[in-house]
């Protein structure tokens, strides 16, 4: 099979493909991430120390997503670098049993970042490739979905059967499912190389001069911020409010639940709007969201504010993939994702994990929330500023909407 030219029949059969991925990789993150912090304050870590878990390894997400999207579109080896970084980081998950050391915890959840960040990157970049290449009549946010649902699958799960004593399951789960079944799967995703590629080091000029890109790379480190701060500690927040366990995965389930209605409907409903409006309306309903929950002071109202954090997402992370592989140029469309994944789970995620962790220690979670809101209302501005004479992308986005992602 020639790399230009690839059966629209293995298309559809590689977008079923990804339907399956997302929803694994994003499951085997539910397992995770929602109950890490909460694990590692058990194991006696102060909220300093876990904020620096969660901000020195970003730092080499901000390299590593870069590095394997180049490595991926230079070399065209998608498919293993896929199943490469899914098998290690399923691996690495695993040493997490029984180690008690900020150090040792430090490497391992370096080397986790390392392997497991850029994934979603690769894989959102090979849907959108197949996508602009088929009239299979489905669009990414119809795709992306299905990460969504593992996700509030695994989060509720869990959220029911962990306590203390079972803690060590959300390694178990989150190893097995990146190390088999994620790569696995990698091997059967269809890539296709562009025509046409530019040089690397071109490419990245033409993409980190282009204005409106650059404010959306700094908007994403804003975003990266405000997300690790809540990511982080809303699961503690709700414990420190008088909840359980299984209320940090409702919590969990009522944030993601609503993605999956807007990223089905997406194509249709919003298609007239393009990338740039919905993003600057995500950041946005990301800041009212987080105003008030915040403001929220039990569980039970904090909880009942989630579903719009999860209304935002769905349309504003359909947005936000179609802005970067509109703007990437020919044969670098992994790059472009992956740049913005470092912006935001790298440099974004890092400053924010170690401002939150400072601001747990020494004020409350109604302050760490709080902080978050602030990061998505001048992530707000920068980006509204940076796009407010971009029309490239602003065409581009109704195009995709009102064509090939129109079901």
């Amino acid at each position: 099979m020639l790399d230009s030219h690839i059966a629209a029949g293995s298309i559809k059969q590689g977008l079923w493909v990804a339907k399956s991925y997302y929803f694994l990789f994003f499951a085997a993150v539910g397992c995770m991430v929602p109950f890490f912090n909460i694990y590692l304050e058990s194991k006696g870590l102060s909220g300093v120390e876990i904020g620096w878990l969660g901000s020195i390894p970003p730092l080499i997400a901000l390299g590593a997503n870069p590095f394997w999207g180049a490595v991926a579109d230079t070399w065209k080896i998608h498919r293993p670098v896929l199943a490469l970084c899914a098998f290690v980081a399923g691996l690495v998950s695993l040493f997490f049993l029984g180690v008690s050391s900020f150090w040792l915890l430090l490497a391992l959840v370096t080397a986790l970042s390392f392997f497991r960040t850029p994934i979603g990157s690769i894989v959102d970049s090979t849907v959108m490739d197949m996508l602009k290449r088929t009239n299979s009549g489905s669009s990414y946010g119809q795709q992306r979905l299905w990460g969504t649902v593992g996700f509030v699958f695994a989060t509720f799960s869990l959220g029911q059967l962990l306590s203390p004593a079972n803690m060590a399951l959300i390694f178990w789960l989150h190893g097995g499912l990146l190390s088999l079944a994620c790569a696995g799967l990698s091997f059967l995703l269809p890539i296709e190389s562009a025509p046409h590629q530019v040089g690397i080091w071109q490419g990245l000029r033409r993409l980190t001069t282009q204005g409106g890109y650059l404010s959306f790379l700094i908007a994403m480190t804003l975003l990266g911020m405000g997300i690790s701060a809540y990511i982080g500690f809303l699961g503690l927040h709700i414990m420190a409010l008088g909840g359980n366990e299984a209320q940090v995965g409702l919590a969990w389930t009522a944030n993601s639940l609503p993605e999956v209605i807007l990223m089905y409907f997406g194509a249709r409903w919003l298609g007239r709007y393009s990338h740039k409006r919905l993003i600057i309306a995500g950041f946005v309903g990301f800041t009212l969201v987080w105003i008030l929950a915040a403001l929220a002071p039990t569980p039970a109202l904090l909880i009942a504010v989630l579903p719009g954090m999860g209304i935002c997402f769905g349309f504003f992370w359909v947005a936000a993939v179609g802005y970067a592989s509109e703007a990437a140029p020919p044969g670098l469309s992994a790059t472009a994702q992956a740049l913005m994944g470092a912006a935001q789970s790298g440099l974004g995620w890092s400053l924010g994990s170690v401002v939150a962790g400072y601001l747990w220690d020494q004020t409350n979670g109604h302050v760490v929330l709080f902080f978050a809101a602030a990061m998505f209302f001048l992530a707000t501005l920068i980006f509204w500023w940076g796009n407010r004479n971009s029309e490239r992308i602003d065409l581009a986005g109704k195009e995709e909407y009102n064509g090939f992602n129109n079901p």
